[in-house]
């Protein structure tokens, strides 16, 4: 739904009838639009903005309109009865000022416009408290409710409204999902985004939503709902977006993060939402797994969707892919491009076991960034190729002398970014290994266009004293690497790009 929303927001865009930035429709579309909306009898659009919506309501502005927007700046709304039978879509927005402490709604707010079907209520700069009154009910037609930066308190007349399709409550306080969701078997889209909760006790309300196709929980408190959410939402047949948890990477669909998830409460489940996240990003994960392929995939099942995959502070694993375990197709990550490990304190290896059954594992990764894995020594193997990978980091960690053998070295063809710094042990990024020659050999990297090198104290060179052609070169940055020889720059052939 919302992918849809997006495509023809950019189609629309590009025609030039939107600006960029804020989203504003530029003032001829939107006067044009108005016009030619307002020529029919059932479709009339009033936009008010600059009077209270109760002086609009009394002078009987909108009573045959088909949709209002009105926009409050700098006083004090109040919400009386609307008489507008014909009333499809009210879109409310108020600039909230120091001095709103409530918003007060007429008992009767809600009994004249009970043909409603989008309801659009939301609160810029400060939450407010509201109240709504049992007239709320009444909207059984609404399919579309947004409120933003509201103090809602009970919200159980949500229960009620039996034809909703999208609830968006960003940015609100209040009790709890009522248990009663369940009931509104229209219910695809469900934003709890930078909500707050006050009750401690997460109710399993979302579980029970059957229908659901979108949902979207980043940044809720208290932070231990983000777990039970996702043991919730195992049983979410039709669940086809989700993004649980801090929003890490914007383009992600299928997104969710953790904190201090016991892996092994999974077991018990045959379906999960790890199962077909694209990105999954786990902060002290525990639950005795040592390692993600074959013990965290055989916990959690075939995880053939997950392309991103951030792991912190990760006590219990010792190794990313182990390879001495007879390993079947569903304990594999197929698709895993970008891989991040940080303060992965017991981290050993990448990959542990015969080299030729761990190489394919390195063949699809495009980013791989290691920060403060002291125990990690051995990174790439020596007959792995690296054919997808743009960006490698690397900071603090207890590397080899030699990063990578030349071999490895030349299949390093899309290699956009190097960083590396205080590691410690480093001296070369690329040697000879085995029966290779250094000195017969020549290192193309192409696409490599920046080296950053810092803090590195028995860094000599990248090459081993050969050449690196790497003719779109536009940074090279070296910084506190003691031993590194003056004429380093003389072994890296460039053609040097304006920056």
């Amino acid at each position: 739904m919302k992918s849809s929303i997006r495509a023809v927001i950019n189609e629309i865009l590009d025609s030039g009838l939107l600006m960029r930035g804020s989203v504003k429709m530029h003032n001829m579309a939107r006067d044009a639009a108005l016009w030619i909306a307002n020529r029919s009898d059932n479709n009339k659009i009033f936009v008010n903005v600059d009077k209270p919506l109760s002086t609009v309501a009394e002078d009987n502005s909108i009573r045959d309109c088909f949709a209002l927007s009105s926009w409050w700046f700098n006083e004090d709304p109040s919400f009386c009865q609307l008489h507008a039978p014909n009333l499809k879509m009210l879109l409310v927005n108020i600039s909230a000022h120091s001095s709103l402490n409530s918003l007060n709604l007429s008992p009767l707010t809600f009994e004249g416009i009970q043909g409603l079907q989008v309801f659009s209520l939301t609160i810029n700069y400060k939450i407010v408290p509201i109240s709504f009154p049992p007239s709320i009910q009444l909207l059984t037609n609404v399919r579309t409710l947004r409120f933003n930066g509201l103090n809602l308190g009970d919200i159980s007349f949500i229960a009620s409204l039996t034809s909703l399709e999208v609830l968006d409550l960003r940015c609100c306080y209040f009790n709890e999902l009522p248990i009663g969701i369940g009931k509104l078997k229209s219910l695809k889209l469900l934003d709890l985004s930078e909500c707050q909760f006050s009750e401690k006790t997460y109710n399993r309300a979302i579980g029970k939503c059957s229908q659901l196709e979108e949902l979207y929980a980043s940044n809720c408190y208290p932070n231990e709902y983000a777990n039970e959410i996702i043991m919730d939402i195992c049983i979410l047949l039709n669940l086809q977006r989700f993004v649980l948890g801090d929003q890490i990477i914007q383009e992600s669909t299928r997104l969710l993060r953790a904190h201090d998830f016991n892996i092994s409460k999974l077991r018990t489940f045959n379906k999960n939402i790890l199962q077909v996240a694209e990105t999954i990003s786990l902060v002290g994960l525990h639950g005795g797994c040592k390692s993600i392929v074959p013990d965290m995939v055989g916990v959690v099942g075939s995880m053939n969707n997950l392309s991103t995959l951030y792991l912190t502070d990760c006590e219990e694993i010792e190794c990313i892919f182990d390879a001495t375990y007879d390993l079947k197709e569903d304990d594999l990550i197929p698709s895993l491009a970008a891989l991040r490990l940080k303060n992965m304190f017991n981290l050993k290896e990448l990959c542990h076991g015969p080299p030729l059954q761990v190489l394919h594992y390195f063949e699809k990764l495009e980013l791989l960034d290691i920060d403060h894995c002291q125990k990690l020594h051995v990174i790439f193997p020596r007959e792995c190729k690296l054919r997808n990978l743009k960006l490698l980091r690397l900071s603090n960690c207890k590397t080899n002398e030699v990063l990578f053998s030349a071999s490895v070295a030349q299949s390093l063809q899309q290699l956009e970014q190097l960083k590396i710094s205080d590691c410690n042990e480093l001296k070369h990024i690329i040697a000879a290994s085995g029966s290779e020659l250094m000195n017969e050999l020549e290192i193309v990297l192409p696409n490599l266009t920046n080296i950053t090198l810092h803090n590195l104290p028995n860094f000599v060179d990248i090459c081993n004293g050969s050449k690196l052609h790497a003719v779109k070169l536009q940074i090279l940055n070296i910084y506190n690497c003691p031993k590194t020889a003056s004429s380093l720059r003389s072994t890296i052939q460039v053609t040097l790009l304006p920056c």
